[in-house]
């Protein structure tokens, strides 16, 4: 009867220590909250209807400093890894953007934004933004959630 009375009164004490260590689940409203008390200015949040992406459930976006920021939700591994894959530049693309190559032969400066994508479990964010710390602060917030 004591053993029982004493691991009772152990999993009681204990109970809060565990309830920290489960991590709590990845919402647009945590994710939100979180942004602004880091200091960015959060836009124009809200969820999309249908998802722009293939295979994702879920989708929000939000302007985070002017960044435009796309959180999607998967429920399947492989089409988030895939997903993930298709929004890296590939490395001939990077070499040109890197060295310039396309100004200093007479093309224009592309239009598209560079944009950093990033996997937390199974929701991946796509930050887009001219300016690479800003997209960094925010990618910081999302990895760290």
């Amino acid at each position: 009867m004591k053993k029982i009375l004493i691991a009772a009164v152990v999993v009681i004490l204990l109970l809060p220590v565990a309830r920290r260590l489960i991590p709590k689940p990845f919402t647009s409203e945590r994710f939100q909250a979180a942004l602004k008390d880091k200091g960015l200015v959060v836009t124009d949040a809200g969820k999309s209807d249908s998802p722009s992406v293939p295979g994702a459930v879920e989708q929000f976006s939000m302007v985070v400093n002017g960044a435009q920021v796309d959180v999607y939700r998967f429920e399947d591994e492989g089409k988030i890894a895939t997903q993930l894959e298709y929004q890296k530049p590939d490395s001939g693309s990077v070499i040109v953007e890197t060295w310039n190559l396309s100004e200093s032969l007479g093309a224009a400066k592309p239009k598209n934004k560079p944009v950093l994508a990033l996997r937390n479990r199974m929701f991946l964010a796509v930050i887009a933004h001219e300016d690479k710390e800003l997209r960094g602060r925010v990618g910081k917030v999302f990895s760290s959630m």
